[in-house]
């Protein structure tokens, strides 16, 4: 029974990678890109992870310089999308941002 137990140890060793890669979106900003208001303007500006999944606009303005609030859900490790961005005079804003040199750690 005893070398049952190692040989499981053993399998469950070697099929572990030995750097285990994991990122933590918390603290880290997306590039907002490819995002408009309703009537056609262009929106920049960022997106400030509060959460794994989910941040909040921040200086992002419309091409006149219009102020953008909302927030960002990331769906993936590279892409988010706005989500309930509006402007100041409430128009509907609808885009995405995506993270760029995205520190890894390993465990």
């Amino acid at each position: 029974m005893k070398e049952k137990t190692s040989l499981v140890a053993a399998l469950i060793i070697l099929a572990t990678p030995a750097n285990v890669v994991a990122t933590s979106y918390v603290g880290l900003y997306c590039d907002i890109e490819s995002a408009e208001t309703d009537d056609g303007r262009q929106v920049t500006g960022e997106c400030y992870m509060y959460s794994e999944k989910y941040g909040e606009l921040e200086g992002a303005e419309t091409e006149d310089g219009e102020s953008v609030s909302g927030e960002c859900y990331r769906y993936s490790d590279r892409y988010a999308e706005l989500e309930g961005a509006t402007t100041d005079s409430g128009e509907s804003v609808s885009g995405e941002c995506y993270f760029y040199n995205i520190p890894r750690r390993t465990r």
